[in-house]
């Protein structure tokens, strides 16, 4: 009878392979790369957990207004949550849209800007008043093909980043691996050039260099769903539902590191975000019950 290690994601190439750590343990292991950054997280032990009311139950996505209070924007319904992190409830609800398939969130200035998953972008002012809202809406090159689902600002370059789950080409680009787009928000017009081009070969590379084992490509999925930029390492972090993974990136598009999620901590995690003191967090949809808000605080090495 021969004995194997059935069920791990990799295959690994050492004697010890059916050694008694649990396999998700091994797993994590192979996946949980930080070798080459000075700031971390531990996304096995959250710092805190708010579970969000039931009209939020599919929350997608998040962005924080100040350092107390988080926006959320769920799936379908066209309105805006403002979440206060203390007092644990929703304090602020503004309508901008008839339902949709709302994904992304991100607020510069006062102004709200909310992706829908063809693409297109809602703008509108954030306000305290209880009156609908008229947004402006942008289409760009973008489709439903792409199923954008990540939506975050970048300081460095003045731009909203999005993300895309599915096909990375918009007609004119032939783009490469899973793509990020940028918006300009003073044209109102989207890059062409994706910013970023995260390919199954850099991900085989980076990980084939960080750990020795013989790599499944075929047993990894990426996906992204949600990204942000981290002031305290000014990294982009990539974060991905489908394939239970955060990757960060540099300026350069270059891996820096690599988080297993665990579906125990977080079942479908949907949207990211950061505060000005580093300190990350991930909501998931609650599958049915409510949605909820994870927080993870940096950690120094």
């Amino acid at each position: 009878m021969i004995t194997s290690c059935a069920g791990m994601l990799l295959t690994i190439s050492m004697s010890t392979s059916c050694s008694t750590i649990p396999l998700r343990e091994k797993a994590d292991s192979l996946f949980l790369i930080t070798d080459n950054v000075n700031v971390y997280y531990d996304l096995k032990r959250p710092d805190d957990k708010h579970f969000l009311p039931y009209v939020l139950t599919e929350v997608s996505g998040l962005t924080l207004y100040n350092d107390m209070r988080i926006l959320c924007v769920e799936d379908e319904g066209g309105r805006v949550y403002e979440y206060d992190l203390i007092s644990r409830k929703i304090v602020n609800a503004i309508t901008f849209s008839d339902p949709g398939d709302f994904e992304g969130i991100e607020i510069v200035s006062d102004t709200i800007y909310v992706l829908e998953s063809d693409g297109d972008l809602y703008q509108f002012p954030y306000t305290t008043l209880d009156i609908a809202q008229k947004p402006i809406k942008y289409e760009n090159p973008l489709s439903k093909k792409n199923d954008t689902e990540g939506l975050g600002y970048n300081p460095k370059s003045g731009r909203l980043m999005i993300s895309c789950k599915e096909e990375e080409d918009i007609k004119g680009i032939n783009a490469k691996g899973k793509t990020v787009y940028e918006f300009d928000i003073r044209s109102k017009e989207l890059v062409r050039n994706p910013v970023y081009e995260l390919t199954a070969g850099q991900m085989d590379t980076f990980f084939e260099a960080n750990r020795d084992y013989t790599y499944d490509k075929d047993r990894i999925k990426f996906e992204p769903s949600g990204i942000a930029y981290n002031p305290l390492d000014g990294y982009y972090y990539l974060l991905a539902s489908v394939g239970k993974m955060l990757i960060v990136l540099d300026d350069m598009g270059t891996i820096k590191a690599t988080y297993p999620i665990a579906p125990r901590i977080l079942s479908q995690p949907e949207g990211i975000v950061f505060d000005s003191k580093g300190n990350l967090y991930i909501c998931s949809e609650g599958e049915g019950d409510r949605g909820y808000i994870v927080l993870f605080k940096p950690k120094r090495k």
